[in-house]
């Protein structure tokens, strides 16, 4: 499940009241402009000027408004606001968000007297219950500084399950399969669910929490099958299938979930 990375510097840039990302490339001709996930990317030659391309972003910046606009019409991402939905284990869950002394996150039933720990079983009424420190919580002077904290403190969270839970997975699967990686990271990728190098090792990213169980042993599986076909060829997917005879429904729950499955600000 890699994404071919380009041999590009990035830098960010700013122009007035409209960011976007700078992504130079020794093999590319043409300027191309880009918008996904509400982010503005510039893709140019290496050779080309800064001023250059200052200019060609004012000239096409009231159609990147306008699409940026449209998207966030569009989009159905969690805006880590009060109330907001977030997708945990496959589950929409309401984004509750207060301030306490001490700094946690955790799922429960709707009552934040009474925190609950992470089950496999779905309940009804279950909540993503986010409480930011009063002492930050006072530096925090706007809606966006607060969803940031609301976003950084969930991707603690998430990461933290995501090491009990992927662990129990994988060691479940890779006795099934017969498949073990020499090591195994758990971190946040922004365009891949996980990988597999040529040294056995296996990454996951910790998102994957936002999935049903079936879309992480899909992943899993995946990663587990490129220690025997480091491509994706016909073999390769009938090892997947062997392992996993649903991985085709995996896959299409990440197809129709891909807006909700992103994160950003």
């Amino acid at each position: 499940m890699k994404q071919v990375d380009q041999n590009v510097s990035k830098i960010m840039s700013v122009v007035p009241k409209l960011d976007y990302q700078l992504v130079l490339s020794k093999r590319r001709k043409t300027l191309l402009l880009q918008v996904k996930y509400g982010q503005v990317t510039v893709r140019a030659p290496h050779y080309v000027t800064p001023a250059y391309i200052e200019k060609f972003i004012q000239e096409k910046s009231s159609w990147l408004r306008a699409k940026l606009a449209q998207q966030q019409q569009d989009a159905k991402h969690c805006n880590f606001t009060q109330g907001a939905k977030l997708l945990f284990l496959g589950k929409e869950l309401n984004l509750n968000i207060t301030s306490a002394k001490h700094a946690k996150v955790f799922i429960s039933d709707g009552d934040l007297a009474q925190s609950a720990s992470l089950t496999y079983r779905s309940r009804e009424n279950q909540q993503v219950n986010v409480v930011i420190s009063e002492r930050i919580n006072v530096k925090l002077i706007d809606s966006t500084s607060k969803a940031r904290q609301v976003k950084k403190q969930l991707e603690v969270f998430f990461k933290q399950q995501a090491e009990i839970i992927f662990n129990e997975r994988l060691a479940k699967l890779s006795k099934k399969t017969s498949l073990t990686p020499s090591k195994i990271t758990i971190k946040k990728y922004k365009s891949r669910w996980g990988s597999c190098n040529n040294r056995g090792e296996v990454s996951l990213n910790y998102l994957l929490m936002m999935t049903p169980l079936l879309v992480i042993d899909y992943v899993i599986v995946h990663e587990l099958s490129h220690l025997e076909f480091l491509d994706h060829s016909k073999s390769f997917w009938t090892l997947v299938e062997k392992h996993l005879p649903e991985y085709k429904i995996a896959k299409q729950w990440l197809s129709d979930y891909q807006q909700q499955l992103q994160w950003y600000i």
